[in-house]
């Protein structure tokens, strides 16, 4: 459940950044959630900004 909100959350704010509508998907909440190194159960107050490869950032979205 805890994911599934956090998921919900970055669908609102990609939508608040403007992104289009084709990049407001779960792939692209997971991709910020990984950019931002938000994990499951993690308040916002917690994002970094650690540099991250697409590697590991598939790795976040099985694991996350």
């Amino acid at each position: 459940m805890a994911k599934e909100n956090k998921i919900a959350e970055a669908l609102q704010i990609l939508e608040l950044l403007g992104m289009p509508r084709a990049q407001q998907n779960e792939r692209s909440a997971l991709c910020l959630l990984a950019l931002l190194n938000l994990k499951k159960g993690m308040p916002w107050s917690e994002a970094a900004s650690p540099l991250i490869g697409i590697t590991p950032m598939m790795d976040f979205s099985r694991t996350s």
